[in-house]
């Protein structure tokens, strides 16, 4: 019974977090980009633009570190959530 609570819990925080990078990346990170992002199934993201044009620096180093983040976040253990996660689950618990 403790590992099936301890199972959802996990899988419940990755989902807060990964909505949580989410949000950053397209509200704060890619806000006045004249690209389209688009999120893959596994999560990840893609900026789509136009052939032949190229990518900002600032674009390519946010969608490097949002992915990286993803991957961070699919291998994350209970215990290196940060607390607002923690937080955030519990109090939608209530």
């Amino acid at each position: 019974m403790k590992k099936e609570h301890t199972s959802v819990k996990l899988r419940k925080l990755k989902d807060i977090r990964r909505k949580d990078l989410q949000r950053n990346f397209l509200e704060v990170q890619m806000k006045g980009q004249d690209h389209y992002v688009h999120i893959k199934e596994n999560g990840k993201a893609q900026v789509v633009y136009e052939e032949g044009r190229w990518i900002a620096e600032h674009i390519k180093t946010a969608v490097l570190k949002f992915n990286y983040e993803i991957d961070r976040t699919n291998n994350m253990l209970i215990r290196d959530f940060e607390d607002k996660y923690i937080q955030h689950y519990e109090k939608n618990l209530k």
